[in-house]
């Protein structure tokens, strides 16, 4: 990948034909996986090397850092009473649970996307390992006739 600074925070990264932008200072990336993941993605990790960025702990979301793990489990966790002892509400007891109305078809289902009529249909006819030809196989050729 190919690194364009554009400025002190942004970037165009170029990945073949397709450019990214980054943006370190706001941590976005127009690929979307560094706003999504909320960790860096392959183009801002390129800019960072660029840039001889070791800690990339400031570009990372909170909860991905240990303290978050271990606040989340620093309070106890209750097990579940027996189901017997269970109180559940009367209007969640009295709904009646139907079974879907859709029935999976037996077989194998069928493709999604139907071919435009400017496609072309391909049709497999066999071809001669030696000369290249349609219609006959190697052992059928009779432009270059054996040799016994």
């Amino acid at each position: 990948m190919k690194v364009v600074a554009s400025s002190e925070y942004i970037f165009a990264v170029y990945e073949g034909a397709i450019r990214y932008i980054v943006c370190l200072e706001r941590k976005t990336c127009s690929c979307g996986r560094f706003q999504h993941d909320e960790i860096p993605c392959a183009h801002a990790m390129t800019v960072l090397k660029k840039k001889n960025i070791k800690d990339v702990h400031p570009y990372c979301s909170d909860y991905y850092k240990h303290d978050a793990l271990t606040n989340t489990y620093a309070l106890p966790i209750e097990p579940m009473p027996d189901k017997s002892d269970w109180i559940a509400p009367e209007s969640v007891l009295e709904e009646v649970v139907l079974p879907p109305r859709y029935k999976k078809m037996p077989g194998r289902p069928r493709k999604k996307r139907k071919k435009n009529p400017d496609e072309k249909i391909t049709t497999n006819t066999n071809c001669c390992g030696q000369c290249g030809q349609e219609g006959h196989n190697r052992r059928t050729c009779t432009f270059f006739p054996k040799d016994s």
